[in-house]
């Protein structure tokens, strides 16, 4: 009687320590990687670039009398800016994740074959016990 206790006891413990062992895992880190940016800045605002100051002189005669007729003007010419772009960088941190705690190729495969193996024990178990 005492046999048939053990083993259940037996069969009772090892899913539990399976279901615990697969939560003992460990955790990935996430390490945070820095980035530049460039920054594009657009202006919305039309200026005057150029001013020109001109003027005109004419002199001219009707008999005995001298005429002198001036204009002046002013030219102002516009530069358009909006199409012009300003960029800036101005680098801060981007968070980046990446993991670090990744598994080789050959450390994959022994899991898996561990898994295998875990398989195979546990359904041998219960072959034994229905059998017996």
């Amino acid at each position: 009687m005492s046999r048939i206790k053990h083993t259940f006891r037996l069969i009772l413990l090892i899913p539990l320590l399976a279901i615990l062992s697969v939560f003992a895992g460990c955790k990935t880190k996430t390490v945070l990687v820095p980035l530049e940016k460039v920054k594009i800045v657009y202006r919305d605002r039309l200026r005057v670039d150029s001013v020109y100051n001109r003027d005109t002189v004419n002199i001219y005669e009707r008999g005995d009398t001298v005429f002198l007729q001036t204009i002046k003007w002013r030219e102002r010419f516009k530069l358009d800016t909006v199409s012009v772009v300003r960029t800036d960088s101005i680098p801060y941190p981007v968070e980046v994740v990446t993991e670090v705690n990744k598994l080789t190729k050959w450390q994959r495969w022994r899991l898996n074959a561990l898994n295998i193996i875990a398989v195979i024990i546990v359904a041998y178990i219960v072959i034994k016990i229905r059998l017996s």
